[in-house]
């Protein structure tokens, strides 16, 4: 057997077992939204920290963070890998409110939070739009890195077209049937293989590879080659995951997902070695790969080349079903979440249509039908490197950051505040992102930093000159303890 048709073969045999997750579940799966966007509210400890893990270490991770190191230095595991390992802190001080929420008053989307809190359909209806809007890049780059590592990996004997084709496909199927419940233990599954895969590649590699590295100096100290990771693009890199990935639609859901609030004190211990055990390996072997490949033209590919060349066919057969498992854990998560945005948030609300369960997870498949081959329409003529698409879509969720603090730790904020406040960061947001406003306005900072203090600013401001709804104040202080 050849090199590419074992890695196939392994391949094919894990895609083949997760379409049967999806198809063991599709019966357990409820018809009902809650079930079928939330499983039920009863992820444990075990399978939440999971999915959680696994829809954040996307293809980013696996394929995305070694072209950055490769390109822009070490400094990418600070910026990135340090700040994603510390936001279970995070995670409980915002997931264990929004679960209590979602509990008492039925949310399954991050939009009925804010739509319900500040009392404001157009919150919601902002939020929807714009998380719809930056999701499906962020979705194209899972198909990009699974194509672009197929294609590598099997020297060419699936083209990357092809090999994009067969990503997509296999994740429309598995969430199309089996919805969250799917969804969750099929990421359960795609973690582990993430922590074994890169592991297995860390040390190998780690073993084979060319033992000098003074050429790598600039690479292994800030602000590295490029000067990238200057003191400023480290804090601004830093700020984008803090404020962004609580918010991403499909982490969002999954505070609302949860069994019980001791799941929430328990990922403070698991989750930041995990993320660590991800991300150092990532950055490192992308740095590694400077000296064996020193002229690269798309970086995204340094990942999979250090595995055709230093891993035997077995084992790196291994860790492109880890890579793959990375992408397509992203990739589900935030198809489902984006259906539900699209069913609940626009089709029902938006439209005024009155839907059975039956309808809304109807309507919720066809969206993911309609959004995975978006996504694939971006992936066929792809617009950047992983890493450059990433960085853009992070801004369309952290531009909400100052709206999810005042909502669940701010009573005096009003809807007037929370409005103008909001319509400020995303205004400046996409005004800099698109070009409408001059870049030279953020004085260096990743544009929606700027945006957010100044959307808060607005936010505190206009809450302090218009009175509050005490009532709705009250019932969310009393639901959580008065804190």
């Amino acid at each position: 057997m050849t090199d590419a048709a074992l890695q196939l073969t392994v391949l094919g045999l894990y895609l083949l077992v997760l379409v049967g997750i999806g198809a063991y579940t599709f019966g357990r799966s409820g018809r009902d939204p809650v079930s079928y966007f939330l499983a039920s509210r009863g992820l444990g400890t075990l399978v939440l920290v999971f999915t959680l893990l696994a829809t954040l270490m996307s293809a980013f991770t696996f394929l995305g963070v070694p072209a950055d190191a490769y390109t822009h230095g070490l400094g990418i595991f600070l910026g990135v890998g340090v700040t994603d390992a510390f936001l279970s802190a995070l995670f409980l001080a915002f997931g264990y409110r929004l679960w209590r929420a979602g509990k008492r008053f039925d949310f399954v989307t991050p939009s009925e939070f804010f739509s319900h809190r500040f009392q404001s359909p157009f919150l919601g209806l902002l939020y929807a739009l714009c998380a719809l809007g930056f999701t499906a890049p962020y979705i194209s780059i899972q198909i990009i890195g699974g194509g672009r590592a197929l294609e590598v990996l099997t020297g060419g004997a699936v083209a990357y077209l092809p090999a994009a084709v067969i990503m997509a496909l296999i994740i429309t199927l598995y969430v199309l049937v089996g919805g969250m419940r799917a969804v969750a233990w099929t990421d359960t599954l795609q973690g582990l293989i993430m922590l074994a895969g890169m592991g297995l590649a860390f040390v190998l590699i780690a073993l084979n590879a060319p033992g000098e590295t003074a050429a790598l100096e600039p690479w292994l100290r800030l602000p590295g080659p490029t000067g990238r990771w200057s003191a400023r693009g480290l804090v601004g890199y830093q700020l984008l995951i803090f404020m962004a990935v609580p918010l991403f639609p499909q982490i969002f859901q999954r505070f609302f997902a949860a069994k019980n609030a001791d799941v929430f004190k328990k990922m403070m211990v698991v989750w930041p070695p995990l993320v660590l055990a991800l991300f150092f390996p990532a950055a490192l072997i992308g740095v590694w790969g400077r000296a064996v490949f020193p002229a690269l033209e798309q970086a995204d590919q340094v990942m999979p080349l250090m595995l055709s060349t230093f891993l035997p066919p077995v084992a790196a057969a291994v860790v492109l079903t880890a890579a793959i498992a990375a992408l397509m854990s992203t990739a589900d998560s935030q198809l489902l979440t984006s259906s539900a945005l699209v069913t609940r948030d626009l089709y029902a609300r938006l439209l005024r249509r009155d839907l059975t369960p039956d309808r809304e997870a109807y309507v919720g498949r066809v969206t993911v039908v309609v959004l995975a081959v978006a996504s694939f329409a971006i992936a066929v003529n792809p617009p950047g490197v992983i890493v450059e698409i990433a960085t853009w879509s992070f801004q369309g969720s952290a531009m909400f950051f100052p709206l999810l603090v005042a909502g669940l730790y701010w009573p005096r904020c009003t809807t007037a505040g929370a409005v103008a406040g909001t319509v400020v960061s995303v205004g400046l947001t996409l005004g800099w992102l698109t070009g409408l406003l001059p870049l030279a306005w953020t004085f260096g900072w990743i544009p929606v930093v700027p945006a957010v203090v100044l959307g808060g600013a607005v936010l505190v401001a206009v809450s302090l000159l218009t009175q509050p709804n005490l009532k709705r104040s009250a019932a969310y202080a009393e639901l959580w303890g008065g804190r």
